[in-house]
């Protein structure tokens, strides 16, 4: 019998078990479908994530490709051993030549503008040290180091000069000084610029 007020499903205990029961199915129906749609989305995006990826990697190597390609068409082909061997010795410092040293007293032929008043005293002391190595064929120890430290000295006035120098006289005297100094201390002018005064403690 229906009970009174109307009828209906959960009108009595067995019915209302039976729509509890049927709500939670649907709500667990709608729970795995919810869920799946979720899990084909994240999928979905890990496999965009991948291909961005993989499309980043490709075009970063690619650029790479063409940038060493560019290069190597720029540079040209790689030189020789024989041309290397042939810079090296090209670049490397040479000893005085003849028309730069008397043989016969050893006094050196200075190049016109290290002739300028301001080198006149490292002209000096460089005559005197020359002078030994004329006559004994080298410098000891102790001049090698003093000719060392007036050639740099004279390289870095000559530096100071440069906007005053014809650039082939700037040339020449480099090479002077550069040969002057291989032939007596066997090493090459310094590139560093002269070391700044200690400070007062």
């Amino acid at each position: 019998m229906w009970g009174f007020g109307g009828g209906g499903v959960g009108s009595t205990v067995a019915g209302s078990s039976m729509t509890g029961m049927a709500n939670v199915i649907s709500a667990k129906g709608d729970y795995n479908l919810s869920t799946s749609a979720a899990a084909v989305n994240m999928t979905q995006a890990q496999k965009q994530e991948i291909q961005n990826r993989q499309q980043y990697t490709n075009t970063y190597f690619d650029m790479r490709a063409t940038n060493k390609a560019a290069r190597a068409a720029e540079s040209g082909p790689r030189p020789t051993m024989e041309q290397l061997a042939r810079i090296a010795h090209e670049a490397a410092p040479k000893p005085l030549a003849p028309n730069e040293v008397n043989e016969v007293t050893g006094k050196l032929k200075w190049p016109e503008a290290l002739q300028l008043e301001m080198f006149s005293e490292n002209r000096a002391k460089l005559e005197e040290l020359f002078g030994s190595y004329s006559e004994l064929g080298s410098l000891n120890y102790a001049d090698q180091s003093k000719a060392r430290k007036i050639l740099n000295d004279m390289n870095q006035q000559l530096k100071s000069q440069i906007r005053m120098i014809p650039t082939p006289d700037y040339v020449s005297c480099k090479n002077f000084l550069q040969s002057l100094m291989f032939t007596t201390t066997k090493s090459r002018l310094s590139q560093m610029g002269p070391r700044p005064a200690a400070k007062p403690v």
